[in-house]
């Protein structure tokens, strides 16, 4: 359920930023940055300790989008 919030409904979907208004080239480019984004949050949170905080999945994270 869109909260009233989320424009047009946005949360939830294939393409949550399906209302704004942008090249087809940069969604494109934009998706991929989000997938790439969301694979390495995946991979950070698989290889936390269970005891971990948001402080050290932070400095992982980054870590982890340098590299």
């Amino acid at each position: 359920m869109a909260s009233s919030n989320d424009p047009q409904g946005a949360s939830g979907g294939d393409d949550a930023a399906s209302h704004l208004d942008m090249p087809p080239e940069r969604r494109a480019a934009a998706k991929a940055q989000a997938a790439m984004l969301s694979r390495t949050a995946d991979r950070i949170a698989r290889e936390l300790p269970f005891g971990a905080d948001v402080d050290d999945f932070r400095r992982a994270l980054i870590q982890g989008a340098k590299s």
